[in-house]
C-alpha cells in the first residue's frame, strides 16, 4: 500500500530516539481525543490503561466495543462510567464481566443510567419507585401550586412529575402557564412542546425558562435562540447549545460583525456568506471570546493561527494549537514541549505515521530505536 508521503518538518518527531517521560505521558494522554487518530492508535491506548477518550461522543464503534470486551476490568469500568452506552451495549458488557460483583455493579449502573434516558437530560428523580404524576387537571393545578417559590438565580432541575409529563401536551398547556417559576422551568425541559406553549415560553421573563428552551426543546424558535446566544456561553451539560440546535438562524449573522456584543460579534463564522477575509478580522478581535472563536476556524490563514497561538488568553490558545491550519514547525515545536502538548497532540493535522511514532515513544519501557 503506498503512504503518503510526509510534509517537510516532521522529522524531529520521527527521528527521535526518545522522550522526556513527562512529554511522553502527556502524549498519551492526549492522543485519545485527536479526531485524526487511527483506531489502531486508540486500542494501544486502550492497553496502556488510556481511557479518558471513551468520553468522545466520536469515539469510532469499533474503539467501544473493544473496550466492552477488554480482558482488564479497568477498561470495562471506564466504558461503564464514560461512555454512551445503549441497551445492547450494556448486555455485552455484561456477557463479557465474569467478575460477580462487577456485573453486579454494571448492571445496577445499567438501570440507573436507563432510567435516567427515560426522564430525560435535566429531570429530577422521583422520591420511590411507585411515585406517580398527576392524571387530572384539578390535580397538575393542585400539585403546582404546592411546588415552592424559588429565588431566580437558584440552580434548579426539572421536578420529576412535570418530567414524567413531558409528552402530555394538555399538562404541558396548564403548566406553562403557572405562576411558580420552578413548574415553568420544568416545561421547559420538555423534548418537544406544543407550538402555543413554545411561544409562551420563548418570552418568559425569566432567562433560565428561556435557557433550558434552548437546550433541551427541539421546537426551541430561531429568533430566540439567538436572543439566549447573546447572553449564554454554554454549560457543560450542554456545551455547544444554542448554537448547535438545528433552529439556530444562520443566515444574516454577518450583521453583527461590529456588533458591541461580543458573543453575538463570535457567531459571525457561522454565517453561510462568512470569508475567510470576515474570520481573519476576528481573529484581531479585542475581546478574547470573539479570538476563541476564530482560533478554531480552519479558514484562518497559516500566520494567523500561529499568531493566535501566543495570545495571551489560554483559551485562544489551546484552540489554535489544535487548528490544523497551524503551520507544521509551530505544531511541532508546541509537541515536544510538555506544557503544550497535551493540547497540541489534539490537532488533527499531525499525520497517522506521527501519531503512531509518539505512541511509541511515549510508552514505557519503549525501546529506543523502535
Amino acid at each position: 500500500m503506498t503512504r503518503t508521503p510526509l510534509a517537510p518538518g516532521w522529522e524531529p518527531l520521527l527521528a527521535a530516539p526518545a522522550v522526556d517521560r513527562r512529554l511522553g505521558l502527556t502524549w498519551l494522554s492526549g492522543l485519545g481525543f485527536n479526531r485524526a487518530a487511527p483506531v489502531a492508535v486508540l486500542l494501544a491506548l486502550l492497553d496502556l490503561d488510556e481511557t479518558d477518550c471513551l468520553s468522545r461522543p466520536d469515539l469510532p464503534a469499533a474503539v467501544l466495543d473493544a473496550a466492552l470486551a477488554h480482558p482488564e476490568r479497568r477498561v470495562r469500568s471506564r466504558a461503564a462510567e464514560l461512555g454512551r452506552l445503549s441497551p445492547e451495549q450494556w448486555e455485552r458488557l455484561l456477557a463479557a464481566t465474569p467478575e460477580p460483583e462487577l456485573r453486579s455493579r454494571f448492571a445496577e449502573l445499567a438501570e440507573q443510567r436507563a432510567a435516567a434516558r427515560r426522564r430525560g437530560r435535566g429531570v429530577g428523580e422521583a422520591p420511590h419507585p411507585g411515585a406517580r404524576p398527576p392524571a387530572t387537571a384539578a390535580e397538575l393545578a393542585a400539585m403546582a401550586a404546592a411546588v415552592p417559590d424559588i429565588v431566580p438565580g437558584n440552580l434548579t432541575i426539572a421536578l420529576w412529575w412535570v418530567g414524567a409529563l413531558h409528552d402530555d401536551g394538555a399538562a404541558m398547556r396548564l403548566l406553562a402557564a403557572s405562576p411558580k417559576l420552578l413548574v415553568r422551568r420544568s416545561v421547559a425541559r420538555a423534548p418537544r412542546l406544543p407550538a402555543d406553549v413554545v411561544e409562551l415560553l420563548a418570552r418568559d421573563e425569566d432567562r433560565v425558562v428561556r435557557l433550558f428552551l434552548a437546550e433541551s426543546c427541539a421546537d426551541a424558535p430561531a429568533w430566540m435562540l439567538l436572543e439566549v446566544a447573546s447572553w449564554w456561553k454554554g454549560s457543560f451539560s450542554f456545551p455547544d447549545r444554542p448554537r448547535s440546535h438545528p433552529n439556530f438562524p444562520r443566515a444574516g449573522l454577518l450583521r453583527f460583525a461590529a456588533d458591541p456584543n461580543p458573543l453575538l460579534r463570535a457567531l459571525v463564522p457561522d454565517d453561510p456568506e462568512a470569508t475567510a477575509a470576515d474570520v481573519e478580522r476576528l481573529a484581531a478581535d479585542p475581546d478574547p471570546t470573539v479570538r476563541r472563536t476564530a482560533a478554531e476556524d480552519r479558514r484562518l490563514s497559516p500566520a494567523a493561527v500561529s499568531a493566535l497561538a501566543a495570545d495571551p488568553d489560554a483559551g485562544v490558545r489551546y484552540r489554535a494549537w489544535a487548528n490544523p491550519a497551524l503551520p507544521v514547525a509551530d505544531l511541532v515545536a508546541l509537541l515536544l514541549e510538555p506544557r503544550t502538548a497535551e493540547f497540541a497532540v489534539r490537532n488533527p493535522a499531525v499525520p497517522p505515521a506521527v501519531l503512531h511514532r509518539m505512541l511509541a515513544l511515549g510508552t514505557p519501557h519503549t525501546a529506543a530505536a523502535r
